[in-house]
Order: C-alpha cells, then structure tokens, then sequence
C-alpha cells in the first residue's frame, strides 16, 4: 500500500475522512477517552505497585501495564472501521463517494490510511507519555523492568501491525453487516481472540524477546497482506451501495 497515500483521489479522501471524523461523536469519544484510559491505567497500576503486596511480582505488574498499551491500537480503530462503508451507506454518501473517479483499491486504501494515521498517533502519543512518566516517577524493583529495551520494541513493531489488522477486520463487517453496531460487535470477537498471543508474552507465559517480537509481527503483517487482498477481491460497490 506504499503507493497508494501519493495518489491524489486517496489523498483527498484520507483528508476528507479525517475532517469528518471531528462530527461524529461516537468517533470522537472513542479517539480521545479510550486513549487516556489506556494510559491512566498503567500510570496507576505502577504508581500503586508494592511488592509486598502484589500478586505475580514485578513482570506481572509490567505486564499488566504494557498489556493496554498493546490493546489500545486493537480496539481505537473499531468503531472508526465499522462506520468507515455502512456509516457512510446510512448516511446517504457513499454513493456519491463511489461515483468520484476512484478504482475501489484507491477506495479502500484511503479509508485505511484515514483510519490508521490517528489510531497510531493516539497509540504512540499514550506509549510516550507513560514511558516519559516511568523516567520521572516511577521507582522501586518496578522501574528496571519497565525501562527494558524489548517492550518498546515490541510495541512500536506491533502497534502499526496490529492497527492495520483491526482496520481491515472492521472494514470487512462494515461493508458486510446491516447495521453499525451489528459491524462493531462482529469485529470484537474476531479482534479479542486475536490478543492471545500478545496476553502469552504480557503474562511471561512466552518470553519478550526481540526473536518473538519479530515472529509475531511478521504473522500479523502476513495476514494483513492476506486481509487486504480479500478486501479487495470482497469489495463490492453495488453490494456496499444497495445493502438493506
């Protein structure tokens, strides 16, 4: 998908779509809330922490906390997805958007790419933040294993990876499904089952380690591949535009 974001029609839907975003509340709340819960929970899981206390010791505590941050580009994009063809079909302009001169991949790349560009900001802009507040508050046997080099690998490999794989999920329903919710909550069980292996390594169950990290990036970007060659085989304007 490389090539698509150059080209003028995806371009101009990509800013389109995120000027919309902003008049849609449901968007919104879930671009701006979700984001900072997924940050105050770690911030106080750690700042709370007592090894006295705590159950599963620091690597679980750690765990817990890098375990929203990895859900965050999951579930951000859900309800920017599901709305991103039946959205516009209940709104009465999609089909005037597919009359505009642009071939269905040009259509789906730019509906991708509006989606991802906030979904990885969020991500990345929370992840920072905690990081920046670890350096400055956190201390204790907590500190050390929060500031191990291979959990931010493993987040900015994945995040994007992850993001793209919950944006063609949702895309796939939403241009499936008759109804917006109907399309979020297919999306939930396909997407939450998807975690495992990521909840394997927050739990210690696998290791974090720069070789699991590579393996499950890899997995995830193949089927990504696999979901947006479906997609564009699936894509159907006549379908998308008279779905009842």
């Amino acid at each position: 998908m490389t090539a698509f974001p150059i080209a003028p029609p995806v371009r101009a839907l990509v800013r389109k779509e995120l000027r919309e975003y902003r008049h849609h509340r449901m968007i919104v709340l879930t671009a701006t809330i979700l984001p900072i819960v997924f940050l105050i929970l770690p911030m106080a899981n750690l700042a709370l922490f007592d090894p006295d206390r705590s159950v599963g010791g620091t690597n679980l505590a750690v765990g817990q906390a890098m375990f929203c941050f990895f859900l965050s580009p999951v579930i951000i994009p859900a309800t920017m997805a599901a709305f991103a063809v039946i959205g516009e079909r209940d709104q009465g302009t999609l089909e005037p958007l597919l009359t505009l001169p642009l071939t269905d991949r040009q259509f789906l790349a730019g509906k991708v790419i509006a989606i991802l560009i906030p979904t990885i900001g969020a991500s990345f802009t929370i992840y920072t933040a905690y990081m920046l507040f670890v350096l400055l508050a956190v201390h204790g046997p907590v500190r050390e294993p929060v500031l191990d080099w291979t959990w931010p690998m493993g987040f900015v490999l994945l995040a994007p990876a992850l993001s793209a794989f919950s944006t063609l999920v949702g895309m796939a329903f939403s241009a499936r499904a008759k109804d917006i919710r109907v399309a979020e909550h297919l999306s939930g069980l396909v997407l939450l089952p998807a975690m495992l292996p990521v909840m394997l390594v927050v739990t210690r169950t696998i290791p974090a380690t720069p070789v699991t990290w590579l393996v499950f990036v890899t997995a995830i970007v193949v089927l990504d591949f696999l979901l947006w060659r479906m997609a564009l085989r699936a894509f159907d304007r006549e379908r998308a535009i008279s779905a009842v």
